[in-house]
């Protein structure tokens, strides 16, 4: 049975990763080719997930979580976390219940995707 992963799960997991690395903000752009990696990684792998990560739904994950996430337009449109957010409330609620083999997949190759 396909597991379907929302816009929302690539958002934080790739925003907890730029936090790593001293990054607040990632673009819409990006976020649309981390999902193809994802998806493409998780077809090769045998995994049945679906990555919900086209321009709509990534809007409709920053207004349905914007207790998490809020829009900023520098250069082009992008995403941040909220400044009162700690990442450690992104993990719990966006990496921690993702299905195992899923989160495994994105938290082995994400610092790859967000570089």
């Amino acid at each position: 049975m396909d597991v379907f992963v929302g816009a929302e799960y690539v958002i934080a997991n790739a925003l907890i990763e730029l936090k790593k690395k001293g990054e607040e903000y990632i673009s819409f752009d990006k976020l649309r080719n981390i999902g193809w990696e994802i998806q493409k990684l998780c077809n090769e792998e045998g995994i049945n997930a679906i990555i919900l990560t086209s321009g709509s739904r990534i809007k409709d994950a920053i207004y349905d979580f914007s207790d998490y996430f809020e829009y900023f337009e520098g250069p082009e449109p992008m995403i941040r976390v909220k400044s009162d957010r700690p990442i450690t409330d992104l993990e719990n609620r966006f990496v921690f219940c993702l299905p195992k083999d899923v989160a495994t997949l994105i938290t082995q190759n994400i610092s790859k995707w967000v570089a």
